[in-house]
């Protein structure tokens, strides 16, 4: 595998980005329990006890997928399906019963107790989620036209196009310059 790519600026953004190139994905960050390790590790919420993980993964998998229909709809200026509104606000839900609010300077946030487990992460996704849609910026949601990867555009000019200038944007200005050098 290749180095984890965070360029969502949102937990959920980046968790709906562990597959790559939708439709026909060659990467999947949470096919398996050691790709899905890494994965937690890069993005700063290491998993403590893996021992749930393999068993976790198929509702992790559709957890990514409600995400991405969800962010996805609106980046189009449509309305998110409510089956995954649904399942996204679930998961919160389910996270919420078990957190605790601890105190984090002038602000609460939100804990779960130790050790870190999958489904603690699977929460924080949810949570993540949860309070982009309900405080945004939803207009400054974007999809790549190259690899549909979700991303929110914190540029100061609001011109934000591709998951990322080294990758896909890199790839998109060489096309378009070799066609018209072609022509």
């Amino acid at each position: 595998m290749t180095e984890v790519e965070l360029v969502g600026n949102a937990l959920c953004l980046d968790f709906a980005n562990t597959v790559n190139a939708r439709p026909a994905a060659t990467r999947d960050w949470l096919a398996t329990p050691e790709e899905t390790l890494t994965w937690a590790h890069a993005v700063g919420l290491p998993i403590e006890n893996p021992a749930e993980l393999t068993r976790t993964l198929p509702e992790a998998r559709e957890l990514r997928e409600a995400v991405f229909r969800v962010f996805e709809a609106l980046t189009q200026g449509r309305q998110p399906p409510q089956k995954d509104l649904d399942a996204v606000l679930t998961t919160h839900a389910e996270g919420i019963a078990q957190a605790r609010l601890q105190e984090r300077g002038d602000v609460y946030e939100l804990q779960w107790e130790s050790p870190r487990t999958f489904r603690v992460l699977l929460w924080e996704v949810a949570t993540s989620a949860v309070e982009l849609l309900t405080h945004g910026p939803l207009d400054r949601l974007g999809a790549c036209p190259s690899c549909i990867w979700l991303f929110l555009d914190t540029s100061k000019n609001r011109r934000r196009r591709w998951c990322s200038m080294a990758t896909c944007g890199s790839r998109d200005k060489s096309r378009r310059y070799y066609a018209t050098r072609s022509s």
